[in-house]
């Protein structure tokens, strides 16, 4: 409140830091009268408390002029109710809500993903024989279909689509929360599921980041509609709070990742490894909201499903893993993270600015090319791209989060038996067989950097979608591979794929602590988190404070 007045004062008088620092003393006397004098002019402040709650305050900045008649400048006034008192209540009720968005989406999406690469090619198989269709044309050509039909909704949306990266760009901002400004939940959560609907089921190598933008904008409307009648600042202030809510509890229920969806939300926002500075007052709640999804996906959505991490690392025998060694394989993991993040952004940015550079006005019968003939051909060309890609290294497709375990291990699990997996069939014109373990560090980097350029693709062609669980992916080969050279002992092999892991998604966007974290609650019961966990924490933050030196550039842009 004081601040907003203060803000209108430096606006008359020019900025003085030193005229408005209130002690909790000023603030809680009844009435208090004083004057100052900055540049010749002479300003009487006077605070008058309401009540005995220093919410219900009246703060006004009066200017004495020469001639001794006073000119208001400021004045503001409180609500008279305890600033947010609710917002722990509104929080459990948005974490429930965009609980149930992010476990129904996730429903949605498994079925059509197995229709799709499961039901249809078994079909084709019985209906026209194994021999006469081939499985690497129906792989580039399923995912050329997708790009198809991205660019074709993308084109009708226009400008409703809402994206991770324009949530970062609003929340980053640094003026203060009365400068957000998100769409309205209806307008846009239609496009937004949709578009990561499609981009996530065709095969595309960026993480299905629907239900977080929906989270985050179901959030914000329960923040205009319960707070949007209180003073302009605090109802800012609920909107931000909750949208960071929504975003946190949309999190939770998809990835099963309590706390560390909060934190994650929170650190997105910011272009070091911190979190937003909303996270004074946003931290709590978003903690509450991850905290009521949990509790209602696991309590009564799938009361049957498995507790826990699922995701087992491979641990040799020959010992514990000695302290020298551990520091050293965090300390190499964050520098190699950091390069990989540095050249996996650069090689985004080269291809966004070729792709979609200026296109000139081009005239036809009904005048400028359309939004269609714009933006289709380009999706189609990234999804052929990506789908030739795909047709030689099958195990890239998706996402990563569903067969994320084949590389954890260096394909010790078959690609086939995870969770996204294909049939053997689909699979028989790999270069790198996705059902047998790495044979060379060669063929490991192959697999990595065939991941990366498949994100990179999918990055660079705007197809919405996150990076988490891809870029997990993309890393943990390049680990392996450091093994089998013998720049990593065998015994420091699983902190050095948890490591790399962490550190290359923490240096792209900038998220170190909630990165260890989700890779804690994901890993099997069987991982040794006590030895894991530290290694992976020290590697992602060098991994991000490196790549903030390597590269002045990142991948979201920040307002800051």
């Amino acid at each position: 409140l004081i601040a907003s007045v203060s803000r209108a004062t430096e606006a008359f008088v020019g900025p003085s830091p030193a005229l408005f620092r209130f002690s909790p003393a000023n603030i809680y006397v009844s009435q208090h009268k004083k004057s100052s004098t900055f540049g010749g002019i002479t300003l009487r402040h006077r605070y008058h408390l309401i009540s005995t709650s220093p919410k219900s305050l009246v703060v006004s900045v009066s200017h004495v002029d020469g001639g001794g008649e006073v000119k208001n400048i400021a004045e503001a006034q409180g609500d008279g109710s305890p600033f947010l008192s609710d917002i722990i209540g509104a929080s459990v009720a948005v974490g429930s809500v965009t609980a149930v968005v992010g476990f129904l989406y996730g429903k949605i999406l498994g079925k059509c993903v197995q229709t799709l690469w499961t039901s249809i090619p078994a079909a084709l198989a019985v209906l026209l024989g194994e021999g006469v269709w081939n499985s690497s044309v129906f792989i580039a050509a399923t995912v050329t279909l997708g790009g198809i039909l991205v660019g074709t909704i993308a084109s009708r949306c226009g400008d409703s689509a809402f994206t991770v990266a324009d949530f970062v760009e609003i929340f980053s901002s640094t003026p203060g929360p009365w400068t957000r400004n998100l769409p309205r939940t209806r307008e846009v959560i239609g496009p937004v599921l949709l578009l990561s609907l499609v981009t996530s089921m065709f095969g595309f190598s960026v993480g299905p980041e629907g239900p977080v933008c929906a989270g985050a904008l179901i959030g914000s409307s329960a923040g205009r509609r319960l707070y949007g009648s209180r003073d302009a600042a605090s109802a800012a202030r609920a909107n931000e709070i909750l949208a960071f809510a929504g975003a946190a509890g949309t999190l939770t229920a998809f990835m099963s990742i309590p706390v560390a969806g909060s934190i994650f939300a929170l650190e997105l926002a910011r272009s070091g490894a911190a979190m937003s500075p909303a996270a004074s007052d946003a931290l709590v709640p978003t903690i509450v909201a991850s905290m009521a999804a949990i509790v209602l996906i696991r309590g009564v959505l799938n009361p049957g499903g498995a507790i826990g991490g699922h995701f087992a690392y491979f641990v040799a025998e020959g010992g514990a893993l000695g302290g020298r060694t551990a520091i050293g394989t965090a300390l190499g993991c964050g520098v190699g993270g950091a390069l990989l993040g540095t050249i996996f952004q650069k090689a985004v940015a080269i291809i966004k600015g070729r792709l979609w550079a200026k296109l000139p006005k081009l005239q036809n019968t009904d005048g400028f090319i359309s939004a269609w003939k714009k933006i289709v051909p380009k999706k189609a060309i990234i999804g052929l791209l990506v789908g030739i890609l795909s047709a030689n290294f099958p195990q890239t497709l998706f996402w990563g989060e569903g067969s994320l375990q084949c590389v954890v291990d260096g394909q010790r699990t078959a690609f086939s038996a995870t969770k996204h997996g294909l049939s053997t069939f689909l699979t028989a014109g790999a270069r790198i067989d996705p059902s047998m373990p790495f044979a060379t560090a060669t063929s490991a980097m192959q697999v990595g950097a065939a991941k990366l350029l498949a994100i990179a693709l999918a990055c660079a062609g705007k197809f919405p979608g996150g990076i988490i669980f891809p870029l997990f992916f993309a890393a943990a080969p390049f680990a392996h591979a450091a093994t089998m050279a013998g720049w990593v002992p065998v015994i420091a092999s699983p902190a050095a794929v948890m490591a790399l892991m962490a550190s290359t998604q923490a240096s792209v966007t900038k998220t170190p602590l909630s990165t260890g974290l989700i890779l804690a609650l994901t890993a099997s019961v069987h991982t040794p988190l006590s030895v894991l966990l530290p290694v992976c924490l020290i590697s992602s933050y060098v991994g991000v404070f490196l790549s903030g030196i390597l590269s002045k550039k990142s991948y979201f842009t920040y307002s800051e």
